[in-house]
């Protein structure tokens, strides 16, 4: 027996109307299916983010207080002991009479040590915030550092810069904190070496810093981006201002070849 047309009619309007809110269901719950994915994705993306500002928040406090370690040991080995010769000496010139010889001998003697301990705080002052950085730029304070450190005799340092685009004085003053520790790891470390290259080359809109020394070395991988075995405040100190310069910092290192440091910067990103 046939169907009448309006009974075929009715069947199929209301197997397409169950389709459409099948399909119409199974919309909904891909939607919020989706949608609880993507909150969990980007919760975990705090988190992870928070993580890494935690971390960066660690290594800062980390290299601050590394730095101020150091320059308590500059006062204290340096001017301290300085300060402190001078005083022994003053106390032996008192007992002298005015118009000995020894008493001009100690006297002298008392003018060097004084103008040493001038010549250390001026030396501390510039290391806590180098005044040439603000008033002439990096390129001229990244010359008084290395002449600075070739004032000591320690190893030659060399200095190339191409440098026409300055960036903002605080851009300027974290990439010549990283130089500076990177120079004072090196005088530090790289033992044996004879020659020590610092370049600042600008080329379009990537800047790039590098600090070479030909001294000992060190066993790590020789990877772009490898760490050396141990890393301390130092290296993260220079692992924080380059993150927060959004750069790339690479080092190569062959076992009594040398060590290479490079750090990269986009000047469009900083």
């Amino acid at each position: 027996m046939v169907a009448p047309p309006e009974v075929t009619f009715a069947q199929l309007l209301f197997s397409g109307i169950a389709f459409m809110l099948l399909a119409a269901g199974s919309l909904v719950v891909f939607l919020i299916t989706y949608q609880k994915r993507l909150l969990h994705q980007q919760l975990r993306l705090r988190l992870a983010e928070a993580e890494h500002q935690q971390q960066l928040l660690t290594a800062i406090i980390e290299a601050q207080e590394g730095e101020r370690e150091r320059i308590g040991r500059d006062l204290h080995d340096g001017i301290g002991s300085t300060i402190s010769t001078a005083k022994l000496l003053l106390n032996r010139l008192e007992s002298l009479p005015a118009h000995a010889e020894d008493a001009q001998g100690l006297l002298k003697l008392i003018r060097e040590i004084m103008s040493g301990a001038v010549q250390d705080v001026r030396s501390i002052s510039h290391s806590l915030y180098p005044a040439v950085l603000a008033r002439f730029g990096l390129a001229e304070a990244l010359q008084h550092l290395v002449d600075v450190a070739n004032e000591t005799g320690k190893l030659p340092i060399l200095l190339e810069v191409d440098y026409a685009r300055p960036l903002a004085l605080a851009q300027e003053l974290a990439l010549y904190r990283i130089c500076q520790e990177l120079v004072h790891n090196a005088l530090k470390h790289a033992h044996g070496a004879t020659r020590l290259v610092v370049s600042l080359l600008q080329q379009g809109p990537l800047l790039t810093l590098t600090v070479e020394d030909n001294g000992c070395g060190f066993e790590a991988a020789n990877a772009a981006g490898s760490a050396p075995p141990t890393r301390g405040a130092g290296l993260r100190s220079i692992d924080v201002r380059v993150q927060m310069l959004q750069g790339h910092l690479r080092q190569h290192s062959v076992l009594g070849q040398g060590t290479r440091m490079v750090v990269e910067l986009d000047t469009t990103m900083a």
